[in-house]
């Protein structure tokens, strides 16, 4: 093949990509992650606090939760995890107990806004599985909130973390 049809055929290979796609992507993905303070375990459910999992009152709980989703930014998808983060360090989980958990998430980036919903794959609290899953996180100010349900409780964790594009 000459010079030209070389040519040619490069412009035909850029074509193969979608139109808009371009336009769309801005990054391949987002990294969400951080250790959380745990407001409240909302109504309907057993308090938190008074589990045997959880510390006396008068003790912040931390959850330490961590996210990857891909795709464009109108369309991201994948999954995350969270613990009870360790009253040591609470940069890392607690070793297995029931507050540990795996979720799907989905949604889409508007501004510095990321919002996400998914469902509970796994989790060792009776419930959990099913239950909803959102978050909404800030690429500029690394605030993260963060909500969990099931058909027992749902609880609400807030805090400052790693939020950005990969």
């Amino acid at each position: 093949m000459g010079a030209a049809g070389l040519g040619l055929a490069g412009i035909a290979g850029a074509r193969a990509v979608p139109a808009g796609a371009a336009e769309s992507v801005t990054s391949r993905g987002i990294h969400v992650h951080g250790t959380l303070l745990v407001l409240d375990d909302g109504p309907g459910g057993p308090a938190a606090r008074a589990s045997t999992t959880f510390p006396e009152f008068g003790v912040n709980l931390n959850f330490v939760v961590s996210m990857e989703v891909w795709g464009p930014d109108s369309d991201l998808s994948g999954l995350g995890w969270g613990a009870l983060a360790d009253l040591q360090d609470p940069k890392q989980p607690t070793r297995v107990d029931v507050t540990q958990r795996l979720y799907t998430q989905r949604g889409s980036i508007e501004g510095d806004i990321v919002r996400l919903r998914g469902r509970m794959l796994f989790s060792y609290v009776p419930g959990d599985a099913g239950g909803p899953i959102l978050t909404e996180a800030n690429l500029a100010t690394g605030h993260i909130r963060f909500t969990a349900g099931n058909t027992a409780t749902s609880a609400r964790l807030e805090g400052t973390g790693i939020v950005m594009r990969v």
